[in-house]
């Protein structure tokens, strides 16, 4: 497997153009551009990089016939390489649409929030460590809820680069808090050889001077893992490397007690939407039953996420979680909170 940053190319589009279009208008369309952005292949083809490429698109839409030019992803160094995935040039517009995370990478325009983990003793709240949420930051300085990021990252196919770049963001600004658990997301499925992939994450932890236990990386979107044997090379590395690992959003979908213990992770982390309301809700109390048994028979912490009910903490805190996370406690801030009030 490769990724962008360990086999980086000039990836642009080939172009191709079918018989009933004007060919002399489209050489002065592509001679306004830089030599060094394009190319003619042939008389009925030109390679391009993205931004000529999204420019053509406005273009042939006032001009040509849109569903007669096609295109697909090439290396400049190969531009014929796959033409048998050509498709209409309009299938591009999603990616078009989403091009802006491409900035937000390359600019590093990520803030981080904290939002704290607590247990519960005597009554009384105790912060024990903080999750690291990302947020973008847009070019009028207002944020970009991580959804977004995501799905725009996926669509660009950028999701290695900006799990990477939130990543070493948030450790990078978990100084504040860094004298207690940080739980960090990581995406498996962006992840392709940990020796080389983890690596700056690891020198990043050493050079700010984090503890490695006090580091949680939390696997997210494990439900979309294929190779069960690939994550657990990436949970091994991480256990060499001295950090611990959390599960997150468990509920249905981790009912195996088995697949649980070959990973072997330090927290389990019930889902939001089973633990909120989980009082008068028959089947979210079985849910949560399940979870917690399954994580202490494997010697994992259980936490529960989404709490913003006091009703839940205690019925929780009695059905016996160890630790608790949700907007009752506080919601994810650029400011991280150093004292959580007593809950009534």
């Amino acid at each position: 497997m490769t990724c962008e940053l360990c086999n980086p190319k000039t990836i642009g589009y080939t172009i191709y153009f079918s018989n009933e279009q004007r060919m002399d208008l489209l050489v002065k369309y592509f001679t306004d551009y830089p030599k060094t952005t394009w190319q003619k292949l042939n008389e009925r083809m030109f390679w391009a990089l993205e931004p000529v490429l999204f420019d053509l698109m406005d273009y042939v839409q006032t001009h040509m016939d849109a569903e007669a030019i096609y295109a697909v992803k090439a290396d400049k160094e190969d531009p014929m390489r796959d033409l048998n995935k050509l498709k209409p040039i309009k299938s591009f517009q999603s990616e078009r649409e989403a091009s802006w995370i491409d900035a937000i990478i390359q600019k590093k325009s990520i803030r981080t929030h904290y939002q704290p983990i607590v247990k519960m003793l005597d009554h009384e709240v105790h912060i024990v460590g903080n999750e690291l949420l990302s947020r973008g930051i847009d070019d009028q300085g207002q944020l970009i809820a991580p959804f977004h990021l995501f799905e725009a990252a996926r669509k660009r196919n950028r999701l290695f680069a900006l799990d990477r770049l939130c990543r070493l963001e948030s450790i990078k600004n978990a100084a504040p808090v860094a004298d207690r658990l940080i739980f960090i997301n990581f995406i498996p499925t962006s992840i392709y050889v940990p020796e080389h992939c983890l690596a700056t994450t690891f020198a990043a932890i050493q050079r700010a001077g984090i503890r490695p236990e006090h580091v949680v990386f939390e696997v997210v979107e494990t439900d979309k893992v294929d190779d069960m044997a690939h994550l657990l090379s990436i949970l091994d590395y991480y256990r060499t490397h001295g950090v611990k690992y959390a599960l997150d959003d468990v509920g249905t979908g981790f009912n195996d007690l088995e697949l649980l213990a070959r990973m072997q992770p330090d927290f389990v982390k019930l889902a939001r939407e089973f633990a909120d309301g989980v009082s008068v809700d028959a089947e979210k109390q079985k849910v949560a039953r399940n979870v917690m048994r399954l994580a202490h028979k494997v010697g994992a912490l259980a936490l529960a996420e989404g709490i913003e009910q006091a009703s839940d903490l205690r019925y929780l805190q009695e059905m016996g979680y160890d630790l608790f996370q949700g907007y009752l406690f506080g919601k994810p801030d650029a400011t991280p909170i150093k004292q959580v009030h007593a809950i009534q």
